[in-house]
């Protein structure tokens, strides 16, 4: 972008959401109410990850706050949706979310990023290259959570605010790794879905999306073979398959293999997933973190690892995030898997760099830190 459109990107976002915040600085003449949150997603219609763990432990916990959801299936008109904004003490998102960019925050009220992804992979927000540093996007938050004092820094360079303004609570939705009835009533559920996954060994392939957003993302057919695989790895493996849910067309599944290879594209949280697995196969997906936390074994496969390097961009060195092997080639993936194994020593210093405060505490200590309630 030149420097002349540069200076005017901010008048520009304001431009496009005037009416409404015409109607959020009238709704601000009604009182801030204290004990009122509002979680507001237009990338989901339902709430989930970290809105959702946060939900349930605020009711679960009887903590006295009043909690209103708007998702893209269930927002209300312009007003509504301005007066709640205006008048609740803490607005959660967890994505990108223009329209609260753009706001003059009331003093005290609290705009915090719960972010939907974990860690720090690959480079997002203002840590791009290709990021308009003039633009209004993420400044606005006075808060936003991470999973590690360690990366702390890496997300106050990403959304462009101040260091002091991050939080290192942990991820509130990987609480629920450490619930033993979840975890049972899940992997019942699971294997009950699809019972020819028992007495199996599980590989959970699931990569990323090539592309720059929802509406041309996709995975290169060329890049993995299922076929070709499942007879490699042999009759004792079985293969779901998840790809990122903004691939609307992803590589099918021959006919051949439905037997041993399952399409879990339907499963809304990935770490579900993770409970009946043996080992996980991805690319550059934050789902190694969660990973990590279960300890499950590792195979990161990327044939186009200095291409997406170079577009893209991480954060460390590729290798820091491998707790296992790295594959370029397709012909060496069936025998990084077979022979995947958790090298201990790998991914505690893995989990203390990125994960460290994913321990089962991190709505408790969101609730205490940044709601200053007490369970």
């Amino acid at each position: 972008m030149n420097k002349l459109l540069s200076s005017f990107y901010p008048m520009l976002q304001r431009a496009r959401f005037f009416k409404f915040i015409s109607l959020f600085n009238k709704a601000k003449r009604a009182p801030l109410e204290e004990n009122k949150i509002l979680m507001f997603t237009t990338s989901r219609g339902k709430l989930g990850g970290n809105l959702i763990a946060i939900k349930n432990y605020i009711e679960n916990n009887n903590i006295p706050c009043k909690v209103t959801a708007f998702t893209s299936v269930d927002m209300p008109d312009d007003k509504a949706v301005a007066y709640e904004m205006a008048t609740s003490k803490f607005i959660l998102v967890d994505d990108f979310e223009p329209i609260v960019y753009v706001l003059k925050l009331r003093e005290n009220q609290h705009l915090v990023q719960v972010w939907h992804a974990m860690g720090a992979f690959k480079k997002f927000g203002y840590s791009r290259k290709s990021a308009e540093k003039n633009s209004l996007t993420h400044k606005n938050y006075t808060e936003a959570i991470v999973s590690s004092p360690e990366i702390s820094a890496v997300y106050a360079q990403a959304f462009g605010i101040d260091e002091s303004r991050i939080k290192p609570v942990g991820v509130p939705r990987t609480d629920m790794l450490f619930d033993e009835d979840y975890k049972a009533k899940t992997i019942a559920r699971l294997y009950e879905k699809e019972p020819r996954l028992k007495d199996k060994k599980i590989c959970l392939f699931a990569p990323t999306f090539r592309g720059s957003n929802v509406h041309d993302a996709y995975y290169p057919n060329d890049f993995l073979h299922i076929e070709k695989l499942l007879n490699e790895l042999g009759d004792d493996w079985a293969v779901i398959v998840k790809y990122h849910p903004f691939i609307k067309n992803p590589p099918e599944i021959p006919e051949s293999v439905k037997n041993s290879v399952f399409d879990f594209g339907d499963e809304r949280e990935i770490n579900d997933i993770l409970f009946i697995i043996d080992v996980l196969v991805t690319d550059y997906s934050s789902v190694i973190f969660e990973n990590a936390i279960l300890n499950n074994p590792l195979v990161l496969y990327a044939p186009d690892l200095e291409e997406y390097d170079g577009e893209r961009g991480f954060y460390f060195e590729y290798n820091a995030y491998s707790c296992g092997q790295i594959v370029k080639r397709e012909s060496d993936l069936a025998a990084a898997i077979r022979n995947a194994g958790s090298n201990n020593e790998k991914m505690e210093e893995f989990r203390k760099r990125f994960v460290s405060l994913c321990d089962g505490n991190s709505c408790r200590r969101f609730a205490e830190e940044i709601l200053k309630a007490k369970s």
